[in-house]
């Protein structure tokens, strides 16, 4: 009895999803779109050839010295080379440049007698990674620079070149960048964004094809058909969009770590594994929304506002170390936070089964939400006593 109840309940929601465009659009077309969209705006990993200016105020061979070498940074291109600190300021404000470094008047005097020259750096960091990319190169060219004058100024006085390079840096940092040593922005990018966006259309597409029955009076029926077992109803309705989406993220993880051969130092079959525990707790978490609100309109507004936090509550732009502790609390509340934190712990730092279990834990545990509310699901399914305007 439940396998034929299951099998009519999948038979017709495999004809709702063929007769109508919607549910072919909320499912490949949108993640395809994404998957082609972030992958190939981020296919370089990092922002290059960011413009910048220069307000040359010198005009010495050591000023043009430095302007050739800022020119040489991967991240930044100079677009303009001035005398006016005005126009460089207002191209900055314009947002046809990132930032500007000023080169004083008597720049190359003042290093000649042993003096110290200031040299102004102005970047505009309302975009954060831009702004962020232009003030490491502007700050690395002025430290290197500075380093190199000092070199030569100490190499003239007699002083040996074993023993010059202790004076300049008397500590040397011996740093390891560790998951991602490239500083591919890609790498936790499109990581944390892409699944954020995958749980939002898991949520919606599920809230959707069972709100869908209770707002057009269609929920008897489709229970008639499981023999009014909403358990069986659900998993036939649920089915043909669960592998569907099973198929997805496996393709997915295919596409991002087999062909654009991002860091996996891990287990590809485990971390495919949380994939599939991924599909199902963001199915049981729609279960848990329109259950709880059976009204299409504002389940739809629930799930919409739930996953939108999640990505914010994912971690990869701001720790959520760096919450208050009352926010960094409800980052629990996400699937999708537990995902992140599983494929840090499991792609990125290899750190194995044994530490990765327990992310895998809290990502099953969302798969209770759906008992819940069972019985007030089935109640409004069967009574159809909520509005529908």
């Amino acid at each position: 009895m439940i396998v034929k109840g299951f099998k009519n309940v999948f038979k017709r929601e495999l004809r709702q999803m063929f007769s109508r465009p919607i549910y072919l659009f909320a499912t490949i077309l949108i993640m395809g779109f994404c998957y082609t969209f972030f992958l190939s705006l981020m296919q370089q990993g990092l922002p290059q050839k960011l413009p910048v200016a220069v307000v040359d105020l010198d005009n010495s061979t050591i000023s043009k010295r430095t302007i050739r070498e800022l020119n040489a940074t991967p991240s930044t291109e100079i677009v303009l080379v001035t005398g006016s600190y005005l126009e460089a300021r207002e191209l900055m404000q314009s947002g046809d440049i990132f930032g500007f470094i000023v080169i004083p008047k008597n720049f190359y005097k003042d290093i000649l007698t042993n003096k110290i020259p200031e040299v102004p750096l102005y970047y505009n960091n309302s975009y954060l990674i831009a702004g962020s990319l232009v003030y490491k190169d502007l700050l690395t060219l002025s430290v290197l620079g500075s380093a190199a004058y000092e070199r030569a100024v100490i190499q003239k006085r007699g002083v040996d070149k074993e023993n010059i390079l202790p004076t300049i840096q008397p500590i040397v940092i011996d740093k390891h960048q560790m998951g991602n040593p490239w500083v591919n922005y890609s790498v936790f990018l499109v990581n944390g964004i892409i699944p954020g966006i995958f749980q939002l259309t898991i949520i919606m597409m599920t809230i959707f094809v069972i709100g869908f029955e209770i707002k057009n009076r269609t929920s008897k029926s489709w229970l008639k058909k499981s023999n009014y077992s909403l358990a069986v109803g659900l998993a036939g309705k649920l089915a043909p969009y669960t592998i569907l989406f099973i198929i997805i993220g496996l393709s997915g993880n295919v596409l991002i770590f087999k062909t654009m051969n991002f860091p996996m130092n891990g287990s590809f079959i485990l971390f495919s594994f949380g994939t599939i525990l991924l599909v199902l707790a963001a199915q049981a978490v729609g279960i848990f929304i329109i259950g709880l609100l059976p009204v299409l309109r504002v389940a739809i507004s629930i799930g919409a506002i739930f996953s939108i936090l999640s990505v914010t509550y994912t971690g990869f732009t701001f720790p959520i170390e760096a919450m208050p502790p009352m926010a960094q609390g409800a980052s629990l509340l996400f699937p999708v936070r537990h995902y992140y934190l599983f494929y840090v712990k499991e792609a990125l730092l290899g750190a194995g089964p044994s530490v990765s279990i327990i992310h895998l834990c809290a990502i099953m545990s969302f798969l209770i939400l759906p008992f819940v509310v069972y019985y007030r699901l089935k109640e409004a399914a069967i009574k159809m006593n909520y509005s529908i305007k």
